[in-house]
């Protein structure tokens, strides 16, 4: 793991202020530069291993200067150095990023002029703060948050976006001022020319291959996943392990993995008690079949809700999704063996789906084209809080943003564009752009980060996102049958048994939890003087939530209940400073 912080007229107090935040990030000092009112300062975890040592860091000439935290490699599978990216953007200029693929957040100084980058696919986040004449940024936000300068306010528009998509899209994020930098984007600050933005990569706008051949696309997906997780296992000193759901995606990478280590690999499954559905008798089919060191470990309330405040600490904006609190205990307990671990994130937005084929059915046979039909449909195919809003929120919140701009207006230009002009790429790309890059990413990448585990995703880098586009939609999704392609390409490496079975995905039982051993904590933290305090949900509605009132025609309590719960613990810790 590493960190990467800094900004603009920035005392040494000040950074080492930031860096508190963040040590858990890395607290071994790699380099600070001090250069034209900006500050930037590096740190990165002391692993015995090169794939951050030789990119993360930074270069510094007469006016210019570069810092990375991550690992970049160019297309040749070559890992870069900070000194030769610099000589590269001396030769080029902001081209140069065109040529760079991996892992990172990079800042660059130029004169008078700072530019933000974030990878291509956002596998690493990166935000600004921007008040008045302040201008910082940092990998996780509350290095900004908790600065003495910065004024936090909630930004109600947040509020309502969380509560339809379970994760905040776009720039925006829970706090006013803060932002969080789109994957593939550069963002550039000049003190008198403000703030602008530009992509590097062109990922969202790629046309069809020529090529319309199933055996060239099974070999040219799979070769490509094959060299990442070579590459991967050269530069990690094989300290790697993998969690494998048994679902097909963490099965197919399990099985790369085993395949290309010299070693015996660890993987990670998890389950919620014997009372719960699970799958861990497919996660031990890929376990046998390629002798993995396999562990299986519990995710209970009764052991998590001591540590839930620190979780949610760590993942800093709120993410609606349950799943965030089994990947932080997973990690946890992988971390004794691994700094790294592989998982099968990007098989979903870049291949599958389970909201894709509704849609489709909808916008074939659906008789409603009523103002921004496709995009309503899209936001309730979440099932979150989108259609029961009206009920559990103020008028206050609600009216902070207008809803067919600013709300269901995020996916218009999605399905406006022309490229992709398959309805079906068209919503791949919003799953990529938006679920990928500002829930799944960075989900991981930060529960895992809380136990200084580096989250490695091969099915979720630029390249495999450019082939997912490239090829005919027929191969992700043919009659019915999602991620055609990864089934064929992966038929022999696979136990049959996880390549016919319907996606089930991981469903935590938070339903259940709500009933049982969360209920006394949930009605502590939601029925109490503070919460109520804050005006900003109706208190007769969440009370009904609570007893899993169904009058009121809410459906999936236990999912709106962790929604509500992981909001106001956020907000208990960034705006109250309640300590934990």
């Amino acid at each position: 793991m590493a960190n990467l912080f800094g900004g603009k007229q920035l005392t040494e107090q000040e950074l080492a202020s930031m860096e508190k935040q963040l040590l858990h990030r890395g607290s071994e000092k790699n380099s600070t530069i001090f250069l034209n009112n900006y500050a930037i300062q590096v740190n990165q975890q002391s692993f015995n291993d090169t794939l951050h040592k030789v990119s993360t860091g930074s270069h510094q000439g007469e006016n210019q200067a570069i810092a990375v935290a991550g690992y970049i490699h160019n297309e040749q599978y070559k890992l870069l150095s900070p000194s030769s990216l610099f000589k590269s953007f001396q030769q080029k200029g902001l081209d140069f990023l065109q040529e760079i693929r991996g892992s990172f957040v990079m800042v660059i100084i130029d004169g008078e002029t700072i530019h933000l980058v974030r990878d291509g696919a956002g596998r690493k986040t990166i935000f600004y703060a921007k008040q008045g004449n302040l201008f910082n940024f940092a990998i996780e936000p509350k290095a900004l948050s908790q600065f003495n300068r910065f004024e936090r306010k909630i930004n109600h528009a947040s509020i309502v976006k969380y509560f339809s998509f379970s994760f905040i899209p776009e720039r925006d994020t829970m706090l006013e001022d803060i932002f969080e930098l789109k994957p593939n984007t550069i963002v550039s600050y000049h003190p008198q020319k403000g703030i602008s933005e530009q992509h590097y990569l062109n990922l969202d706008n790629v046309e069809k291959h020529h090529i319309d051949d199933l055996e060239y696309w099974k070999q040219d997906l799979s070769t490509e996943m094959q060299k990442d997780v070579q590459f991967l296992l050269k530069n990690t000193n094989d300290k790697v392990g993998v969690f494998l759901s048994g679902g097909l995606d963490s099965s197919i990478i399990s099985a790369i993995v085993a395949q290309e280590s010299q070693k015996t690999i660890p993987t990670y499954s998890i389950h919620f008690g014997e009372e719960y559905r699970n799958e861990l008798d497919f996660a031990r089919m890929v376990a046998d079949r390629y002798q993995t060191d396999h562990h299986e470990v519990k995710v209970d309330p009764n052991n998590f809700l001591p540590k839930l405040f620190k979780t949610i600490w760590h993942l800093d904006d709120p993410i609606g999704d349950p799943i965030t609190v089994p990947n932080f205990e997973l990690a946890q307990f992988a971390s004794k063996k691994c700094n790294y671990i592989f998982n099968g994130e990007g098989g979903d937005p870049c291949f599958g789906g389970p909201k894709n084929i509704p849609m489709m059915v909808q916008e074939w046979y659906g008789t409603s084209k009523e103002e921004n039909y496709r995009e309503k449909a899209y936001l309730n195919s979440y099932q979150r809080g989108y259609a029961y809003m009206d009920k559990f929120l103020q008028p206050k919140v609600l009216n902070s943003l207008n809803h067919s701009t600013e709300l269901e207006g995020i996916l218009t230009p999605f399905f406006n564009t022309d490229q992709p002009s398959n309805y079906l790429d068209k919503l791949m790309n919003i799953n990529i752009q938006l679920k990928g890059a500002h829930l799944i990413l960075p989900k991981v990448e930060r529960m895992l980060g809380a136990s200084q585990i580096t989250p490695l995703s091969p099915m979720f880098t630029e390249n495999v996102i450019r082939k997912s586009m490239e090829m005919p939609s027929l191969y992700k999704l043919n009659q019915g049958v999602e991620k055609y392609i990864l089934k064929k390409a992966y038929w022999e490496d696979i136990p049959r048994e996880i390549i016919n079975r319907p996606k089930s995905g991981m469903r935590v039982p938070v339903q259940y939890w709500f009933q049982k051993e969360m209920k006394k904590y949930a009605k502590k933290v939601l029925l109490n003087k503070s919460f109520k305090e804050t005006g900003l949900f109706n208190q007769e509605t969440i009370r009904e939530i609570l007893a899993y009132d169904f009058e009121r025609g809410i459906r999936r309590h236990g999912l709106l209940l962790w929604m509500i719960l992981t909001f106001e613990i956020w907000r208990k810790i960034f705006i109250e400073n309640e300590e934990f």
